[in-house]
């Protein structure tokens, strides 16, 4: 099971990106320890990964939204694959 909360995350392609890149790599993890397969998993996004070159307030003034300093798909990807290889890894 998955939650990636819209109010993280609004626009459907990045939620739909997040949630591929968990099931690939939950699906490789399969591959090297099957003893997975009879646990059930609940992975929850809670906070976007933020992007440290880009601004941190707007040209209004105004602090931006985590989503509008998030990096680039091809980095969110790298991201989130680490992230969820390294909490699968720690799975007993």
């Amino acid at each position: 099971m998955m939650a990636i909360p819209k109010k993280l995350v609004p626009s459907s392609p990045v939620r739909n990106l997040v949630r591929r890149v968990i099931r690939e790599s939950h699906r490789a993890t399969l591959s090297t320890r099957p003893a997975l397969e009879t646990l059930a998993l609940r992975v929850q996004l809670i906070a976007m990964p933020q992007d440290p070159l880009s601004p941190v307030k707007g040209a209004d003034g105004r602090p931006l939204r985590p989503f509008a300093r998030r990096p680039s798909d091809g980095v969110l990807k790298r991201l989130v694959r680490a992230e969820i290889d390294g909490l699968l890894a720690r799975v007993a």
